[in-house]
């Protein structure tokens, strides 16, 4: 037997596996190896490849004893579902057990995620994502959900909590219930906590060191426990970047002739400047400096934002007609659209049509 798996690619490992497995242990080992080639020839003509091969019937041997006919029924059954033939093969390289686990059993979890207020397209795209969750329990998935209503979301908040980050189904109770107790260690109130989830769903099921990381980050930039705070709990997608967004972010002012402690003011008031993108910031920043106007942003740390279209157009406006580029003009370049309109008689879109950005 260990011939006919050695010569189709299986590695020791998982010929182990597979022989010692519940689902074959009892077939004579001619019937085993016919079973294997017929089963190996059968998933190479639907279009996998030899590892993907290795790897299914790895993880679930039970494939071995369904023959072409019935695993067809499967394919075709899915398919009848809504799924298109690449959604099928790469959710089947997911999860194996789908093409052996009942029509009933998949057809209840889509019911039970409709039943929750899920639409139809979003249900194919959670299942497309994560076809494990057809093979978890109802009661497994009730309690990921069961979690957040204790925290206090209703089923709608939940959904879009869930929606933002479908993995949460598929995570452990227990991760979910550490990375709840790990942020509420740090000293955020269950409010603010219950906004970041909201805000944010990745942060429950990220790895706490991730996270601790990007905390010793801004520490090490000069912020204090409290204001690390304040800058994630506005802006929990902090935790989610990279160290190097983080950081580049951060150095991006620093480049721009602004101290450490300007840099911590600034990001304070704008917690979600972390967010944006450096060739954006750039840009504000630099419309500002052309006119020797940056020093604004120490007091108005909102200007950052507007669109560096719109500060660019309406900037060269203000040139135009000739208005002073002092503490008053930087006012006017941060009106709300309809003050503007007001003032100077020009819309928004007017001001970006007329002097579009780098003309």
């Amino acid at each position: 037997m260990s011939d006919v798996l050695s010569n189709l690619g299986y590695d020791k490992r998982a010929q182990e596996k597979i022989i010692n497995s519940h689902a074959v242990k009892r077939l004579a080992r001619e019937t085993l190896e016919k079973k294997v080639v017929k089963t190996f020839n059968y998933l190479k003509g639907r279009g996998y490849d030899n590892k993907q091969i290795i790897l299914m019937t790895t993880l679930n041997p039970t494939l071995f004893n369904y023959p072409a006919e019935t695993l067809n029924e499967r394919f075709s059954f899915l398919k009848l579902l809504g799924y298109r033939e690449a959604e099928v093969k790469n959710m089947v390289i997911i999860l194996p057990a789908l093409l052996t686990i009942s029509e009933g059993l998949i057809l209840s979890k889509l019911e039970l995620l409709k039943g929750y207020g899920y639409s139809n397209s979003m249900v194919h795209k959670f299942t497309v994502m994560l076809p494990s969750l057809f093979s978890l329990s109802v009661d497994a998935i009730n309690d990921k959900r069961n979690f957040f209503k204790d925290l206090g979301f209703n089923d709608k908040e939940i959904n879009k909590i869930i929606k933002d980050s479908p993995m949460i189904y598929t995570c452990s109770l227990e991760l979910l219930k550490k990375n709840y107790d790990y942020l509420l260690s740090k000293g955020y109130d269950t409010d603010r906590l219950a906004k970041m989830i909201y805000r944010n769903s990745n942060i429950i099921v990220m790895n706490i060191s991730r996270m601790e990381s990007k905390r010793q980050c801004l520490k090490e930039f000069g912020y204090s426990e409290d204001e690390i705070n304040i800058v994630t709990g506005v802006n929990p997608a902090i935790y989610t970047l990279s160290l190097e967004n983080i950081k580049e972010t951060f150095n991006c002012f620093l480049s721009k002739g602004y101290s450490a402690e300007e840099t911590i003011f600034i990001t304070l008031k704008l917690p979600n400047v972390y967010s944006y993108s450096i060739s954006t910031l750039n840009k504000k920043i630099d419309i500002l400096m052309d006119v020797s106007l940056e020093r604004e942003i120490l007091k108005r740390p909102s200007y950052l934002i507007q669109g560096a279209e719109l500060s660019y157009a309406r900037l060269n406006y203000l040139i135009f007609n000739k208005v002073t580029l002092d503490h008053k003009g930087f006012n006017y370049l941060i009106l709300s659209g309809n003050n503007f309109l007001k003032r100077f008689g020009i819309s928004n879109d007017e001001v970006k049509e007329e002097y579009a950005h780098r003309k």
